[in-house]
């Protein structure tokens, strides 16, 4: 008997212990949301979005307020925030489909609470209170300007599941094989590995349809590939012992087997690269990856340059079309210095273009090196090789985590532009979405282009939320590509920053203040776009300028 109350006692506990579990879960609703294409929340012009929210953990009936705050990319409402009433249904949910503002080019952050306090949940690397989408040119209307005079590219990250390249309008991607990925085993392992694949009617390496030519829409976005050689890394039998760096533990010096191996291994690649790319007449293959002294590379400036004799001739016989380009060091003037070592070891008989990986030492980018240090690198290259070289960005970009979602769209726009102003070939972005260490998918960097919403998918993420720099890459793409850069915009003064830009049917300048707002005079009959692409007739003789770049054109406008 005693045992019997017992029992009826426990039981009776654990039910008040569900009861006010319940009743502790339904004074703490959940808010959740994701728009109409939840993949990407990437739409152009003529598009309808919405945005649907669900409230979990409400009581039968009960009545909450959802209260909506549309925001641009500078933080400011364009919309007045009005209380939404939702009620519980049966089940303790609600929903409410929001028709979302699309009637300009954009970044528009919905910012999302309800009335007891509770914050839209965060999601992947998405802080808690926000949901994005923005509004970027049709890419239907882009024009493919061929491998001479595409402009930009990205790499890293990518889906099939979730296809922005077109969005964004990029065409240049790097190929992700190397070669301590294509023989770690032996020398002579790719062409042996190819040879097999040709003879069953296979590629090998096999095309990466995340990024080649990928599918939008059922069609094929035309991309075009740089070939890598080497990455941060070198077959563990090829490298000659303590020359590694601290940080890159398996790129230094080629032993002497290494020597000869490469050599080989460069023949077969770009006899590869050359057939599996033969659409393209411009063909870059990119020796090395940041072998910054030190960190990444160990050994001495004579030894690395042997990686580039030991590549060059052998490319130029695989492919006589080859572009040999490297070393994809950085603007700052420890790599300015490593890059005199180089030209002094006889790096110039070795390259066609000079390779570079555009990170500055801090934001903004025009304070710490972008163009200054960049100048004087060309002028080296130039004084070591004879002649001007031509030049391309292979890589960066800014943390959103570090300097905020708007600094780090400011900071890679304006350094793509410095860069393709002061007569870069093309430059590449990094990188699609945030990726993270560890288990919290917050403690990321902030490098992505979008925000990672898939916690279990750590890269190449199949559910994105745009950042800031998705609306103004595209917008930048849209107006830039296809153009041959004619330098410095005249009469900028004090902190203003433009360069022009010549297509076939127009005149584009591109300028901005980095330092202050401030006046620029423009010329009659110009349209003036602001940097997410949005367009009107000039209706003065001057314009006001900030850090975002304005576009000012002559002619048809993209």
């Amino acid at each position: 008997m005693i045992q019997f109350r017992f029992i009826s006692f426990v039981a009776l506990m654990l039910n008040v212990l569900l009861v006010v579990g319940d009743v502790d879960a339904q004074a703490k609703p959940t808010l959740f949301a994701d728009t109409n294409r939840p993949n990407t929340s990437t739409f152009h012009l003529g598009e309808k979005v919405e945005a649907t929210f669900s409230v979990t953990g409400l009581a039968a009936n009960e009545e909450v307020k959802l209260i909506l705050d549309i925001r641009n990319e500078l933080g400011k409402s364009i919309t007045k925030p009005e209380p939404i009433a939702l009620s519980g249904n049966a089940i303790g949910k609600a929903q409410y489909v929001y028709s979302a503002p699309v009637d300009r080019f954009g970044y528009y952050e919905i910012n999302a609470k309800l009335s007891n306090g509770s914050l839209l949940v965060s999601l992947g690397s998405r802080p808690a209170g926000i949901i994005s989408y923005v509004v970027v040119p049709d890419p239907r209307n882009r024009i493919d300007y061929g491998d001479g005079l595409s402009r930009f590219g990205l790499l890293g990250g990518f889906s099939t599941s979730a296809v922005v390249i077109p969005y964004l309008g990029v065409r240049y991607m790097l190929t992700g094989n190397d070669w301590a990925q294509l023989e770690p085993d032996f020398s002579g392992q790719f062409q042996q590995e190819r040879d097999k694949a040709d003879h069953a009617g296979k590629r090998h390496p096999p095309k990466a349809p995340e990024y080649e030519k990928p599918i939008f829409q059922g069609k094929e976005w035309t991309t075009y590939n740089l070939s890598l050689l080497t990455k941060a890394g070198l077959p563990a039998w090829a490298l000659k012992a303590k020359t590694e760096g601290t940080s890159c533990k398996k790129f230094g010096e080629l032993n002497e087997q290494g020597m000869k191996a490469l050599s080989l291994f460069a023949v077969s690649q770009a006899k590869a690269f050359a057939a599996d790319y033969n659409n393209q007449k411009t063909r870059y293959y990119q020796i090395t990856w940041e072998p910054a002294e030190g960190w990444c590379y160990g050994g001495t400036p004579e030894g690395l340059v042997k990686i580039f004799a030991h590549s060059y001739e052998a490319i130029h016989q695989g492919d006589p079309h080859a572009i040999v380009a490297g070393p994809t060091l950085f603007i700052e003037e420890s790599s300015t210095r490593q890059l005199n070592e180089l030209w002094a070891a006889g790096l110039g008989k070795y390259i066609d273009a000079l390779s570079i990986h555009p990170y500055v030492p801090q934001w903004p980018p025009e304070e710490n090196g972008l163009p200054a240090i960049l100048h004087k690198q060309l002028k080296a290259a130039v004084k070591a090789i004879g002649r001007p070289i031509p030049f391309i960005g292979t890589e960066h970009g800014y943390c959103s985590n570090k300097i905020g979602n708007l600094n780090k769209a400011l900071g890679d726009i304006r350094t793509t532009i410095i860069m393709l102003g002061e007569g870069a070939s093309l430059d590449m972005g990094f990188y699609v979405a945030d990726f993270w260490d560890g288990d919290d998918p917050l403690k990321t960097d902030g490098y992505g282009f979008y925000w990672n919403l898939n916690p279990r998918i750590q890269h190449g993420t199949d559910k994105l939320g745009p950042k800031i720099i998705v609306p103004a890459y595209a917008a930048m793409t849209n107006f830039l590509d296809g153009t041959i850069s004619e330098g410095v915009l005249p009469n900028t003064e004090g902190t203003q920053v433009g360069y022009t830009f010549q297509k076939a049917n127009a005149t584009i300048s591109v300028v901005w203040d980095y330092g202050s707002s401030s006046s620029y005079k423009i010329p009659g009959g110009t349209t003036i776009c602001d940097w997410m692409g949005n367009c009107s007739k000039a209706k003065q003789s001057e314009i006001t300028i900030g850090g975002a770049p304005t576009y000012i054109i002559a002619g048809k406008t993209p």
